[in-house]
């Protein structure tokens, strides 16, 4: 009997135990905290990470103001998993002077924020039950990982080291919400037409792999922007051959967005379903006779067909903007209204919080329409305003103020070039600078509190947007603090200098300092401007590119920037651009020699030959070039044609040169034609409304016509001789 009960309460014992056991694991599991023994050795752990210029072991944690100690200890275990070194937990009133605090404070305006300075790192919430997404939310942003707190949680980073901003500080900003607009034209297959197989790929963001789309969100949210938006359109589908393929990407990215605590805002064709490559034969934008566009039934279908495709982001969405015009086949403002409404509707039965609007940036419509129709709970947005800006400001914030809605700005062409014409490689830092400056002498009437800069270079464009993005937040920043900062993130201490140098270069050479000279329709635009400082830019191009180069060769990595691709990537990407600038100084100068000797009676013979000799294109390299071409070739082809013209020789033809444009038109003809039953008839002024190769144009329509490739009908229009080869095509 009485050894029975031994064995019973042995059992009895051991039950408990074991239960204990798994309660234990089961705590430990809840609160998100393993033991390190219990992960595997981490792909891409880290040698080392600083926080400014300490290594992360001299730091302590510190369990601050109701914080729990096993959030400080996930803390410590992703610190631990990131890089081998495993942080004290102390408590408030520690000695040591290299801090990272966890605290609580009920009265934030906020539900997390990350504050760096002197050395302390201080991660505060609204309250302690959300203490584990402020670890979260350091780990994703500040340490490497994306997914932190998942089972999909992983280092993403490819650095070898990791270094965190040793200065991340909280400041009233002039715009509160501030984002990029991350454009989804395909960077080598321009306007859905031409192909550039030259085109390096590796800055192609709709090519990128899930953790490099995370990579970049958090190199903007690195910039200072508080969110990201992204342009949702057909040509983007054309790109990936659906539009399914294009919401997996941008869910990503709004994953991404979220997981750093950055609003994810959607930008839509509104009235722009099938071009650049995307064919769709159904759609219909209005039906023979009919008034409204509404009041046809086939256009009531093709609304609601892609509307339902925007619609299926919905519930990752925090804003959507329509945009109408430009592109668009809607002409009045009561067909604007009453599909904006088509729109929100569709968002807001899935999200209603969503922030809605409507792009005003070609400023043309009865906004009080619009307000008729959605109320005043809408946002209007404005363009950066550059030609006539008192205007335009006033007009438009005017209006807005008087209607009662709130105000938003949708910058285009301020940041850099839009890519599906002129695409280059900008530093806009000055010009950005004026675009505010400009803009907040308005602010007075009604203040934006939200603001979007271009993104359509993407990794190139990084620092330009940095400067927008930090100019947003503080308008009174000054170069010299912006030149340091995006510098020394970008490439470290030792080549800081000689960096904001090639980014100096890049802005004398293809923007200056204003509307002016950066526009391309500009009489004064830089790039043909009698300013051109020439021998200056050569003389720096040569002293630049040999540093550039020993950069790329020593295989540096990013200091403080995060980067979706390797710094080594990034600057190789960026060496072909000097290359052009360079070639184009010594074709300025070339040219200036010329027309002096000219004007001293240089004989036309000798004349004939230099021109020659000056004719050589600049080269397209790997770069992204636009639908009208390289931007330096295309200014160095007109003034060689307006110098022979005055002095009575012949233009020189480049074969190649000659025979890529005609190659660009050919292939925007059979983007056109895609699909269609019957040939597309063009007349003049046949392609890119006769602006990207002006008088040039008809010459080389002329010669597809000679080579058999176009036909021309009795009326003189054209068409692709062998359209019937291009009648099979869908999406």
């Amino acid at each position: 009997m009485f050894k029975s009960k031994w064995i019973y309460a042995l059992f009895t014992g051991l039950l408990l135990f074991t239960g204990l056991l798994l309660t234990i694991g089961s705590i430990r599991e809840n609160n998100n905290y393993l033991a390190i023994e219990d992960y595997p050795v981490e792909a891409n752990r880290k040698e080392a990470v600083y926080i400014g210029d300490v290594a992360i072991e001299q730091f302590v944690i510190v369990k601050g103001a109701d914080a729990r100690k096993r959030d400080c200890r996930e803390l410590q275990t992703y610190i631990q998993r990131t890089c081998g070194q495993k942080l004290r937990i102390e408590s408030e009133g520690t000695s040591n002077p290299n801090t990272i605090t966890l605290c609580v404070d009920e009265s934030m305006d906020t539900e997390r924020k990350i504050l760096i300075e002197d050395g302390k790192v201080l991660i505060k919430v609204k309250n302690k039950d959300g203490m584990s997404d402020g670890v979260h939310l350091f780990v994703n942003v500040y340490l490497g990982w994306i997914k932190a707190g998942t089972e999909e949680e992983h280092i993403s980073n490819i650095n070898s080291t990791i270094h965190i901003p040793g200065l991340v500080v909280d400041k009233t900003p002039w715009m509160e919400e501030r984002e990029p607009i991350i454009t989804l034209w395909n960077v080598n297959w321009s306007r859905g037409a031409y192909m550039d197989s030259a085109v390096s790929v590796k800055n192609q963001i709709i090519y990128f792999t899930e953790d490099q789309l995370y990579e970049y969100v958090k190199m903007m949210k690195f910039c200072g922007f508080t969110g990201i938006q992204v342009t949702d359109m057909c040509s983007a589908w054309a790109g990936l051959g659906s539009w399914q393929a294009v919401h997996e990407k941008l869910r990503i990215l709004a994953d991404a967005a979220h997981s750093m605590d950055m609003k994810f805002t959607l930008w839509v064709w509104g009235s722009e379903f099938a071009d650049c490559s995307w064919v769709d034969n159904s759609v219909k934008y209005r039906s023979p006779g009919s008034g409204y566009s509404y009041e046809s039934e086939e256009a009531l279908a093709t609304f609601e067909k892609y509307y339902d495709i925007y619609a299926d982001l919905a519930d990752c969405c925090d804003r959507v903007i329509g945009h109408y015009y430009d592109p668009g086949n809607l002409f009045t403002a009561e067909e604007i209204a009453y599909y904006a409404k088509m729109l929100r509707d569709k968002f807001l039965a899935v999200n209603p919080d969503i922030d809605f609007g409507v792009s005003c940036w070609v400023d043309t419509y009865d906004k009080q329409v619009y307000v008729d129709v959605l109320g005043t709970d809408i946002t209007l947005y404005e363009d950066g305003y550059h030609e006539n800006p008192q205007r335009d400001y006033e007009k438009f914030r005017g209006e807005v103020a008087r209607l009662g809605c709130r105000a938003g700005t949708w910058a285009w062409n301020t940041c850099e070039m839009e890519i599906d014409q002129l695409a280059a490689m900008h530093f806009n830092m000055d010009f950005i600078r004026s675009v505010y400056d400009t803009a907040r002498e308005y602010d007075s009437m009604i203040k934006p509190t939200y603001w979007s800069e271009m993104d359509s270079y993407h990794v190139l464009n990084v620092f330009s947007l940095y400067c927008a993005a930090q100019m947003l937040i503080d308008p009174e920043i000054t170069n010299e603090e912006l030149f340091t900062a995006i510098s020394n993130a970008a490439v470290g201490e030792k080549y800081a200098d000689s960096f904001a140098e090639m980014l100096d270069i890049i802005q004398d050479a293809r923007t200056g300092s204003s509307a002016d000279t950066f526009l391309w329709n500009s009489p004064n635009h830089i790039l043909k401007s009698a300013d051109y400082p020439a021998r200056e830019l050569l003389e720096r191009c040569n002293r630049s590119i040999p540093i550039l180069k020993e950069m790329i060769a020593a295989g540096i990595e990013s200091n403080t920037l995060p980067l979706p691709i390797s710094l080594q990537d990034v600057l190789s990407l960026m060496l072909p651009h000097l290359e052009q600038i360079r070639s184009y100084a010594e074709f300025r100068i070339g040219l200036a020699e010329l027309e002096e000797d000219y004007a001293k009676g240089l004989d036309k013979a000798t004349v004939t030959q230099r021109v020659t000799q000056l004719s050589d294109p600049i080269k397209n390299y790997n770069c992204v070039i636009g639908a009208w071409g390289q931007i330096e070739a295309r200014a160095q082809h007109e003034m060689l044609v307006t110098f022979c013209t005055k002095v009575g020789v012949e233009v020189p033809e480049n074969a190649a040169f000659h025979a890529e444009r005609k190659i660009r038109i050919y292939m925007q003809f059979v983007s056109d034609q895609l699909g269609k039953q019957a040939p597309v008839v063009v007349g003049e002024p046949y392609y890119q409304l006769g602006l990207a190769y002006g008088e040039d144009t008809a010459k080389l329509i002329q010669e597809l016509v000679d080579e058999g490739y176009f036909t021309r009908t009795a009326d003189g229009d054209v068409y692709l001789t062998n359209w019937e080869s291009y009648i099979y095509h869908f999406n």
